[in-house]
């Protein structure tokens, strides 16, 4: 399954829009305006919530949970070491997760073990974030959006992010 996640230019909020393989809105990510927790909520075509991102207060490196309705949780968390590079950890209720790739330009790979779960690459002409994201394990797809989501708020934290303390 291939998506296309564009993060929306004019919107006070960290907004995205998830389009399916065919070009059809799949999924929508609305933060909330002056949410203390800055929070945001993943909806489906028919603005059903079926994902909630929110951030992991008192850690000393940024976090993010996404919690499905079902009541599963996944831990997004930026890592320590090495320093000189962007580095993830995702704890799943099935396990960890691991990303490899270049963070930084944006052209990555989540795995599990030696199973490809997504491949993320970053359209770099374009006025927005836009990303296209191949899932190869469609049970968590929701999931695994979410965690492009989470690491391109803490990527770009300081900036125009709501994951910024600023």
């Amino acid at each position: 399954m291939k998506y296309r996640i564009e993060q929306k230019i004019l919107s006070l909020t960290d907004s995205f829009d998830i389009d399916d393989e065919d070009g059809r809105l799949a999924f929508t990510v609305k933060g909330k305006f002056f949410s203390i927790s800055s929070s945001q909520t993943m909806y489906d075509r028919a603005e059903r919530e079926v994902l909630k991102i929110k951030r992991k207060y008192l850690t000393i490196l940024p976090a993010c949970r996404l919690v499905a309705p079902s009541g599963d949780e996944w831990l997004v968390r930026k890592k320590f070491w090495p320093f000189w590079r962007a580095a993830f950890s995702v704890q799943t209720p099935q396990g960890t997760l691991a990303i490899d790739g270049n963070l930084w330009q944006r052209e990555y790979r989540i795995t599990q073990g030696d199973q490809l779960l997504a491949r993320v690459s970053k359209a770099w002409f374009s006025w927005s974030d836009s990303y296209g994201v191949e899932i190869y394990r469609p049970d968590v797809a929701i999931q695994l959006l979410g965690t492009v989501i989470v690491i391109d708020r803490i990527q770009h934290a300081g900036t125009n992010s709501v994951l910024s303390d600023d």
